[in-house]
């Protein structure tokens, strides 16, 4: 099968890590794949360390009529050229031209079915126009979402039947245990062996809710005084307010002993293992929430607030643990938890290994994935 993927963002979020998994199992599993992404982007970047086959010599992001226009015809003849047989947006930017160009080859080919199969993984609400309507419900052939909070938006704003829409969550793969990273932890970030550890990874944002986990931190230290909070960090500059509003929690609490800031390294994975329990501390978005499933990954439980598809993910009391809402006395309540019971913690880990080997298996999203694309084309 030959595949055009589009992922033309400029930066490496959760939706573009999508967009290359998918990309990259098929390409794997022998399909000729391409992914049309912006040139210079991070996300070019990555897609390359995959060894994925790219497009970047058609801007579908201008604003400009006239270069729109220009990209619509480049598409149309990359389509021709290499003879795609099926189009797979992962993004709103450009949406329009792969529905345009698709009609277009169609008309010129007539035995090319050539669907479009929209992925999506926002809950942004779509604009309300004809144009968007008509090529939600009428112009795409099928729509994969990358959690059911995502599908239940979408089926409330646009006249899709059920049938034509699927949820395949993003995968995750599991590496051998222990990892056995070259340094040890506790010597470099000066933890005791008695401490027990937490761990809430991404970037430095307020959406991000760090900050709520060092109010629940201070909580909980007055019940457990050997307890450390890691904070790996990746995206973040020194100078953003919200790292500089961190650093000063971080002092009017008086956790300096009790929180290490850690920049983005290599062994974030290993870190996210020597954690007895991962933190999702998001009060907004999280749609796909790749941390939860890596946390997952190396058998380490989660404790979530209940945001965007983290209680799909989130099994409470089988591989972590939900909040009630989105507050620090939830947040230390379910943490509590955790460090009173280390069978719990055990069990709870178990658990999340469980359902990342499981649930989470990239060849779930393989296998998935090409139900949906032989079903459009059939």
């Amino acid at each position: 099968m030959k595949i055009l993927i589009g992922s033309n963002v400029h930066w490496w979020n959760a939706e573009a890590a999508y967009a290359s998994s998918i990309a990259k199992l098929l390409q794997d599993a022998g399909h000729s794949v391409f992914v049309l992404t912006r040139p210079g982007s991070l996300n070019e970047q990555k897609l390359k360390e995959r060894g994925l086959r790219l497009v970047t010599h058609i801007d579908l992001n201008s604003n400009n009529p006239f270069q729109l226009f220009r990209a619509y015809q480049k598409l149309k003849n990359f389509l021709l050229e290499e003879r795609i047989e099926l189009i797979n947006p992962h993004r709103s930017e450009g949406f329009p031209l792969f529905i345009f160009a698709a009609h277009t080859v169609r008309s010129l080919v007539p035995e090319n079915r050539l669907p479009v199969i929209r992925t999506r993984g926002t809950t942004k609400l779509l604009h309300q126009h004809w144009l968007n309507r008509k090529m939600y419900s009428d112009w795409t052939e099928f729509h994969i979402t990358a959690g059911k909070i995502v599908s239940e938006r979408l089926l409330s704003q646009v006249n899709i039947l059920t049938e034509k829409q699927k949820t395949i969550y993003y995968p995750v793969s599991c590496p051998e245990l222990p990892l056995l990273p070259q340094k040890d932890f506790r010597t470099e970030f000066q933890i005791s062996t008695k401490a027990k550890v937490l761990a809430v990874v991404g970037r430095i944002r307020p959406v991000k809710g760090q900050r709520i986990v060092l109010r629940s931190l201070s909580q909980l230290l007055l019940e457990f005084t050997d307890l450390v909070l890691l904070i790996p960090y990746r995206d973040t500059s020194e100078y953003e307010a919200e790292m500089q509003a961190l650093r000063s929690d971080i002092g009017k609490l008086e956790l300096e002993a009790h929180v290490r800031l850690i920049p983005e390294r290599e062994d974030i994975l290993a870190l996210m293992e020597f954690a007895d329990a991962g933190i999702v501390s998001s009060v907004d978005s999280e749609v796909i929430c790749r941390v939860a499933v890596e946390f997952f990954s190396v058998g380490t439980p989660v404790v979530a607030f209940p945001t965007g598809c983290l209680p799909e993910i989130i099994r409470h009391a089988d591989n972590g643990l939900l909040t009630k809402d989105q507050t620090q006395e939830a947040l230390t309540d379910e943490l509590r938890k955790f460090l009173t019971d280390p069978e719990l913690c055990e069990r709870l880990g178990q658990g999340a290994r469980r359902d990342a080997e499981i649930r989470f298996n990239p060849q779930n999203m393989l296998t998935e994935t090409l139900e949906v694309f032989e079903r459009a084309l059939n």
